[in-house]
């Protein structure tokens, strides 16, 4: 998969597009980039993906305390796994929010991306005051020479699947229902970092990644989860929170790799976290050895999980 960042997005290959912000890249977002991968395959057009960062939302003061419910990273490594050809995470600033939606199709998707089919959700609006809209490119198809695919939003449970349900069912720590709206694990992505050895002591040495601030994790406490490393997969134990009972004093992402002796040798590599169901609240303890004890519970009922 290609991937541009810049304002320099100019294409010699025609292209199929759908335009969105696809935080989380859920079941409606699937449905539009699956449209879009099966009618490049028919055309031979190159399939994209068109993104903006930051989020418009928190460029024109809309959302400023909003956080995605994926990192850049995780995004891109999504949109990768899904088979796109070019991944385009378009700059926005407030210069370009004043961007007319007819100067946006005409000067970026048409004459840059050489846009010959448009996959477009019924409720996304673009460009200046959101004046693009599914009836705006329809009325133009002619003019511009372009063709317009309508996709409805895609219903879970008599419910609309959008980002905002996804992060409100993330922060509740809902992650079966995250996944389900997802149709994948959510995944927490980063590099290992050197801890305090900690789990070493207590018998369970875990792999440590920090936070980012934009973005949304499940509340803290005890995860239930699979590791990818090295090509690899590994059940695992994840906790997210502070070690309250070692007075911790920043929130870090800690793996536990059940019955796998991986020493230091995950240091700087990238892991990718799966997360299929909660366990526990994080908790502070009377003494190491009561945390200890509950480690052990925790590692017990993840390996009856995954033995089932």
């Amino acid at each position: 998969m290609k991937y541009i960042s810049s304002l320099d997005i100019s294409q010699n290959h025609s292209s199929v597009v759908t335009l969105g912000n696809f935080d989380g890249i859920h079941l409606g977002h699937r449905k539009l980039i699956e449209t879009v991968k099966s009618v490049s395959r028919e055309g031979n057009y190159q399939s994209v993906v068109f993104s903006f960062y930051p989020h418009p939302q928190i460029v024109l003061n809309k959302a400023h305390a909003l956080k995605m419910i994926f990192s850049r990273s995780e995004k891109k490594h999504r949109l990768e796994q899904m088979g796109i050809d070019l991944y385009i995470e378009y700059p926005f600033t407030k210069e370009f929010a004043n961007v007319s939606a007819e100067e946006f199709v005409e000067e970026i998707l048409i004459k840059q991306l050489k846009t010959k089919i448009i996959v477009i959700g019924s409720n996304n609006k673009f460009g200046r005051k959101q004046q693009g809209n599914v009836q705006f490119l329809k009325e133009r198809e002619k003019k511009w020479g372009l063709k317009v695919i309508e996709i409805s939003p895609v219903l879970y449970q008599g419910t609309v699947v959008s980002s905002t349900r996804v992060r409100e069912e993330l922060a509740k720590g809902n992650i079966n229902k995250v996944n389900e709206l997802l149709k994948v694990p959510y995944i927490i992505m980063g590099k290992v970092l050197q801890g305090k050895k900690l789990g070493n002591t207590l018998g369970y040495p875990t792999a440590n990644i920090a936070t980012q601030e934009d973005r949304l994790y499940p509340p803290n406490g005890v995860y239930i989860t699979r590791t990818k490393w090295n090509g690899q997969y590994y059940n695992s134990v994840t906790n997210i929170g502070y070690n309250p009972t070692v007075n911790g004093k920043n929130k870090v992402i800690e793996t536990y790799i059940i019955d796998i002796d991986l020493d230091n040798h995950l240091y700087n590599q990238v892991l990718e976290i799966e997360f299929y169901q909660w366990i526990r609240s994080e908790q502070r303890f009377s003494n190491v050895e009561e945390l200890t004890q509950q480690i052990k519970k925790d590692v017990e009922l993840a390996k009856s999980y995954f033995a089932k």
